[in-house]
């Protein structure tokens, strides 16, 4: 309960609690926010992974205090010298804290010393790595999502690597923009696809179920409550107003699409539960950041004044909006 108080406190603060001036001291102005993460490990730490403008200026940040203040790992450097993209990030919760990042065009990376320093996956068979999802009850267990292999995992800690269903994702769906775990059981996999909506797995991707059709809009995001029945999908055609939000309340085997949504190009969604009411949020690609209480009008966040937005985190005690060109906003209490 406390947990879902402070969650509350978050949104209720938001317009006296965000300092932009702060956010703006962090050194992260400007940057695209490609990735923004939880570590498995400590409440209070997070990873940022940046996109750069050419190869070689892909970078990762981590704060250890809830988002205050942000560090480059690798001592400043790009994890690779061709790695201009940092597109997904997750750390396993295992004695090593392994650190498993996926890139544009340049392949999976690893790291067994917190980020000191990285090694290139030459075994993973693909170079485009949208998602990335490490098992929570195993931590040998990783799922990736690619943009034309579907989903490959490992069950070795990355050092082998296979497609799920070959045969069932090429007939399928080949993009998948995201993944998503069950909370309480690693062999339950929800994919996002980028035009075929969300498929379930509930045996390490053997097999495929078709679980939500989105009528061609991309799913850019994905969040299940942490009883693991309900589920919410933001989509959106990219670039476009066309957006809608989708709720189940039976882990998916039946689905709503909630009304009056914002016409705003969601790509982001997150969820804080109060007195059995949703409080959602949601990010766009051009229009900034949404917020509403259960069947309430949505307001947008006005100090969030940067539109194009990659993530939305909700912590212990601040609300993480990671942009597309303006660092991180942050929401203290």
């Amino acid at each position: 309960m406390k947990k879902i108080v402070i969650g509350l406190l978050i949104i209720f603060h938001y317009q006296l609690g965000i300092s932009q001036s702060d956010t703006l001291k962090l050194g992260l102005k400007g940057k695209i926010v490609r990735a923004l993460v939880h570590s498995p490990h400590t409440k209070s730490t997070f990873y940022a992974g940046l996109k750069g403008k050419r190869l070689g200026t892909g970078l990762i940040y981590q704060s250890n205090d809830h988002g205050t203040t942000w560090f480059p790992l690798h001592e400043g450097k790009p994890i690779g010298p061709y790695v201009s993209d940092i597109q997904a990030i997750a750390e396993a919760k295992d004695k090593d804290r392994t650190i498993y990042v996926g890139t544009w065009k340049n392949g999976l990376y690893k790291s067994v010393n917190k980020g000191k320093t990285w090694e290139k996956d030459s075994v993973f068979p693909f170079s485009d790595v949208r998602s990335i999802k490490v098992g929570v009850q195993n931590p040998s267990l990783v799922y990736v999502a690619t943009s034309a292999f579907g989903v490959i995992k490992s069950t070795d800690e990355g050092k082998t690597w296979q497609r799920c269903t070959p045969n069932t994702i090429d007939n399928t769906f080949k993009f998948v923009w995201s993944i998503a775990l069950d909370n309480n059981d690693d062999n339950i996999i929800y994919a996002q696809t980028y035009n075929r909506g969300v498929w379930k797995s509930m045996n390490q991707g053997e097999t495929w179920k078709q679980i939500l059709n989105t009528k061609r809009k991309v799913c850019w995001d994905i969040k299940i409550s942490e009883n693991n029945k309900e589920i919410w999908v933001a989509s959106s055609k990219r670039r476009d107003s066309i957006s809608s939000i989708y709720h189940s309340i039976n882990a998916g085997n039946t689905w709503e699409e909630i009304k009056d949504v914002p016409q705003i190009g969601i790509c982001q969604i997150n969820v804080v539960k109060h007195k059995g009411r949703n409080m959602l949020i949601i990010g766009s690609w051009q229009n900034g950041v949404f917020v509403r209480e259960d069947q309430k009008k949505w307001q947008k966040i006005n100090s969030v004044d940067f539109n194009e937005i990659s993530e939305i985190l909700v912590n212990k005690n601040q609300l993480l909006i990671g942009s597309w060109g303006n660092g991180i906003y942050h929401a203290k209490f």
